[in-house]
């Protein structure tokens, strides 16, 4: 029977004093006084309200299960807060303040509940059609009565989620069936609904992309629970869905319709995660900050040394920086496309491609910090850094570990990186393409000019050299000769470009046994 985290026992090595003063509101406290400034009143209350619930449910998490907590935390309207509901209203910042609220409280809860409430409460709440099956489950999920998990990721599809295999019948009377595996899905070992992407043609996602809402006893639906330690409590698992058929009320969006949703869901599911990101940065920068000025070596706080402080200093400068960006990020999608969304209305393009760009670069600056930032003040406070002693206040290690998944949930790194390219790109195209266009046509001379000198090199190896060349090889150059000479006569450009990719090769080989021929007389 394996050891559960809770039944571990250490004895008192975070003595009493640094328990006290590394307690959930001393840090709260230090966060307060450096994003209070940022908020306006009434963020700063409902930040505070935030905060208080935390403090009061603190005792009741469970480490070896984060779901447990879900409900109570539902009571409060604190599952999400990124979306207008019951009453409640919602916007970016309301779930940044959320996040770093409930992070602080255990690191496992939040991203359990972004997983269920953002990311397969957003799939629902962003369906203009729901009926009475999608509203039920969304209502559980936001009040934590229920959890979701969204399937996505696939065995051999992760950041290429376009390309998926999963496939999807529609029937004449409706009904869905998919078959195919999901992989890596947060909740998925232990969720009731499941909102999953499929294609009815796997030639062509984009335009047969569709989302379904399964439940977790419909037949055919089978889960496995991954070992993912660094997710402790967390039930990541692998998701099969076998034959499995649901009638027509279950779709949330028709194919072509998921592709677009799948894109416009990513953007605030990034969103999340940089501020709970931001979250875990700041808790254990509140940690380490606390640690330090109370653990006393060679006759003086650690804060005194320099080789402790700067760290910490590097930390707070890029944190707060990141911060107030991810601010900016909230603002941005509040007023440009999440009240749109919240209208029924359909979003500018050009504002969700911006906040999609945007989005990126926030979850890939603060993921690729979160790891780093940690790690090093684990590193700081030695041993007591390394341990998480049941009931402790001290909780750094386990943020640590979840920080090293933050960079691969919603995205690859590489593949924020690419979406960020593209903004790069994207804001010069209109300044500049004229002169891309130029540099292109010069280019494409280039390329012709050499094209014609290889040309000219393989019809003269052909003329004056043929009785050098093998048989297979004069016939492997005759014929890419000839395939080149009749592209450029049907300007056929797809063919020119190929075989003028193709011809220096083949030349290049012909020419080496030519050569080895001349060589051998």
């Amino acid at each position: 029977m394996p050891l559960k985290l809770s039944e571990a026992v250490y004895g008192n090595l975070l003595e009493k004093n640094y328990n006290k003063a590394l307690s959930l509101g001393n840090r709260y406290s230090f966060i307060n006084s450096n994003i209070f400034p940022l908020l306006n009143k009434e963020e700063q209350d409902l930040f505070m309200g935030f905060q208080d619930v935390c403090k009061k449910l603190l005792k009741e998490v469970n480490v070896d299960d984060a779901y447990e907590i879900l409900p109570k935390l539902g009571e409060h309207y604190m599952l999400q807060r990124m979306n207008t509901y019951d009453g409640v209203v919602g916007s970016c910042k309301r779930q940044l303040l959320l996040n770093m609220a409930v992070n602080g409280m255990a690191p496992e809860v939040d991203m359990a509940m972004t997983a269920s409430s953002i990311l397969v409460g957003n799939s629902l709440y962003h369906n203009p059609d729901r009926n009475d099956i999608q509203e039920k489950a969304l209502k559980e999920i936001y009040r934590g009565t229920k959890v979701g998990g969204i399937g996505i990721t696939e065995p051999e599809h992760g950041s290429d989620a376009v390309n998926m295999k999963t496939t999807a019948k529609i029937a004449e009377n409706g009904d869905i069936t998919y078959n195919g595996t999901k992989i890596y899905t947060t909740n998925g070992a232990v969720a009731d609904y499941f909102s999953t992407y499929g294609v009815t043609d796997i030639s062509n996602p984009r335009r047969t992309m569709m989302l379904t809402l399964f439940k977790r006893d419909d037949p055919g639906l089978s889960t496995e629970r991954l070992h993912i330690p660094a997710a402790h409590g967390v039930g990541i698992a692998k998701v099969n869905y076998d034959n499995i058929t649901v009638t027509k009320d279950r779709m949330i969006a028709p194919p072509g319709e998921g592709y677009k949703r799948l894109f416009r869901g990513l953007t605030p599911e990034r969103f999340a995660i940089t501020t709970g990101t931001l979250g875990g940065v700041w808790h254990a920068l509140a940690t380490g900050t606390i640690y330090t000025q109370l653990r006393h070596q060679f006759g003086k706080p650690l804060f005194k040394y320099q080789g402790i402080s700067h760290v910490l200093s590097d930390t707070y400068s890029e944190l707060s920086a990141y911060t107030a960006f991810a601010m900016q990020i909230a603002d941005f999608y509040d007023k440009k496309v999440g009240e749109k969304i919240h209208r029924g209305e359909t979003p500018n393009a050009m504002d969700e491609a911006t906040v999609a760009i945007l989005a990126a670069q926030g979850k890939y600056l603060t993921t690729r910090m979160s790891h780093r930032a940690t790690y090093e003040i684990v590193q700081l406070m030695g041993g007591r850094g390394a341990i998480d002693e049941p009931g402790s206040n001290n909780i750094i290690n386990r943020g640590e570990n979840i920080s090293r998944l933050m960079e691969v949930l919603g995205g690859h790194r590489n593949i924020q990186r690419m979406i960020i390219e593209m903004g790069l790109k994207a804001s010069t195209s209109m300044a500049i393409g004229s002169n891309i266009k130029k540099a292109k046509r010069e280019q494409g001379k280039v390329e012709q000019n050499i094209t014609q000198l290889v040309m000219a090199r393989a019809e003269k190896m052909l003329s004056e050299e043929a009785q050098f060349l093998p048989d297979d090889e004069k016939a492997n150059l005759s014929n890419a000769v000839n395939k080149l000479k009749a592209a450029v006569e049907t300007n056929n450009k797809i063919e020119m470009a190929a075989y003028a990719r193709v011809l220096p090769k083949v030349l290049s080989k012909a020419g080496k046994a030519v050569y080895k021929a001349k060589k051998a007389q």
